[in-house]
């Protein structure tokens, strides 16, 4: 059946738009009645690409998945930097919610789990998940285990590396400056981009380009390089980064950079990244944070523009910001093997509920993935001598990837797959299209000593549930206001707005945490 199927799928890519599920139509499970299955999908406002609701992949999908099993997929669009909010609106009404919904917060999961919003999916795995369990295995399908159900099917990231932090090598090569090895050596030749304008910017350049987000989802490397706790694996999973040892450390130096005029003015103004990214491509920045990958992705393809105006311009990851506790460690913050985490809202009747799951299974396919991430051979990719696929440029916009390795789409697999690790390594490197050299080098210092971004929890955390949202509004704003103020205000600033935090209900958060923490990993 194997070689069928690879026959059938050989000839569906030659033949592009034919569909290779026909195949297998006798062993399909088909509706009595049509039924419509509405999926969740991000809209990344990617000016040239075509809608994320309707296009070359949406209609394959809907060809080999939905016709042969009499379902309409219905895709409700979700703008990516509204991801939380936009959820928040549509699961609150059987009208509007997807029956596949999806977030990357598991502290949201476990909020509707806690609500009685999602609905236990065990027996539907079982019955209707082989392909599923077998791709994802027991260690990431625990991580959509909450009070002892499964209420969500997580992805399998493919790399774990989270940020990168980003330097234009060639203004320092413009000024005689080496890469900097240190956090005083990258503070100088941020005052040497001020100061000096290597890049000749019309009233000045913005030495290091920022965002709303100071983050550790932003500036990882740099925060962690002043966390003494990073061996401890109870306090960074139980205590919030503002009682983190050393996290006030981090916040004055964001401080000192922002009053000697060394980031973005407006920085605080720029949720959606859009005034970060312009300074990029435009030339006005020296560096910015981001993905650990973030330059040489094709979607928003910062570099690929710069370059189209400044064809020798560089930006090359930086790895200057040496632990305060280890000068030779430079941490990194490391994704779980569990990535997206999808899940079905309890207004999904038992037919939705159960075409959801077979949705998600089919996702798992190797075939299906295969073509998702990179379409038609001869049209949007070649493979090469090692039978790795390479994405061609230049495709027609109906065919463009809505996403890197149109992630948006293969929801059960974050990243490149194939069916060895080398050449699922080889093709990852190779996606980047003229790249490949420059994510090497990301890639090998995004996974430099690496530290757990998040813990997953089992048991739900009721006061997790109830601050979740407020305490990370408030987060950031402790940080904005906190690098905004005068350097003689810093620390009492901090001081308050740290008890502020606990006040509103970090303190209730943290002792459950570590309730909940302790009781799961007994002293030995």
């Amino acid at each position: 059946m194997k070689k069928l199927l690879s026959l059938v799928l050989a000839l569906c890519l030659v033949l592009s738009l034919v569909s290779f599920a026909s195949a297998e139509e006798s062993s399909i499970y088909r509706f009595d009645k049509p039924l419509t299955l509405k999926v969740s999908v991000f809209d990344r406002g990617t000016p040239g690409n075509s809608p994320a609701n309707d296009n070359y992949y949406t209609r394959w999908i809907q060809e080999n998945f939905g016709d042969p099993r009499n379902i309409q997929i219905e895709w409700v669009v979700i703008p990516r930097s509204e991801e939380e909010s936009k959820l928040a609106t549509l699961i609150t009404s059987a009208d509007t919610a997807p029956d596949v919904c999806f977030t990357y917060n598991g502290a949201i999961v476990s909020n509707y789990v806690a609500q009685g919003g999602v609905r236990e999916i065990s027996d539907l795995v079982e019955a209707y998940g082989p392909t599923m369990k077998e791709f994802l295995g027991e260690e990431v399908l625990d991580a959509g285990r909450f009070d002892g159900g499964m209420y969500a099917v997580p992805a399998r990231r493919v790399v774990i590396a989270t940020q990168g932090m980003f330097i234009r090598e060639d203004w320092l090569d413009k000024l005689g400056l080496n890469m900097p090895t240190t956090k005083e050596e990258f503070l100088d030749v941020l005052r040497a981009f001020r100061d000096q304008n290597p890049g000749e910017v019309p009233g000045g350049c913005i030495p290091y380009a920022m965002n709303s987000d100071l983050t550790s989802d932003a500036n990882g490397p740099l925060m962690l390089s002043f966390i003494k706790e990073v061996d401890d694996y109870r306090a960074l999973a139980t205590k919030p980064q503002e009682l983190w040892d050393g996290y006030e450390d981090y916040v004055t130096f964001l401080n000192t950079m922002y009053n000697e005029g060394l980031i973005s003015p407006d920085f605080a103004t720029d949720a959606s990244s859009e005034q970060m990214n312009q300074a990029v491509t435009s030339g006005q920045a020296g560096g910015y944070s981001a993905n650990y990958d973030h330059p040489i992705r094709i979607t928003p393809g910062l570099l690929a523009s710069l370059q189209a105006h400044e064809p020798d311009a560089k930006l090359r990851v930086l790895n200057c910001f040496e632990s305060v506790t280890d000068p030779e460690k430079y941490y990194h913050l490391a994704y779980n093997r569990d990535g997206l985490l999808n899940f079905i809202p309890v207004w999904s009747d038992d037919d939705h509920a159960k075409a959801a799951i077979m949705y998600l299974d089919w996702l798992c396919e190797y075939e299906t993935i295969f073509h998702l991430q990179n379409g038609v051979e001869g049209v949007t990719y070649e493979l090469n001598e090692d039978g790795i696929p390479v994405l061609i440029a230049g495709v027609e916009v109906d065919m463009k990837f809505n996403s890197m390795q149109n992630l948006d789409y293969t929801l059960l697999v974050n990243g490149q797959w194939l069916d060895t690790d080398e050449k699922t390594m080889k093709a990852q490197a190779l996606s980047y299209q003229g790249y490949a050299d420059e994510y090497a080098e990301m890639y090998e210092v995004g996974n430099l000593d690496l530290i757990p971004q998040s813990f997953h929890f089992e048991e739900s955390i009721p006061s997790d549930a109830q601050y979740n949202t407020t305490l990370k509004d408030f987060h950031h704003e402790i940080l904005t206001r906190c690098t905004m103020c005068k350097p003689e205000e810093v620390h009492d600033l901090f001081v308050s707005l740290q008890q502020e935090y606990l006040n509103r209900g970090g303190q209730a958060v943290m002792d459950e945490k570590i309730a909940v923490w302790d009781a799961a990993h007994p002293a030995q």
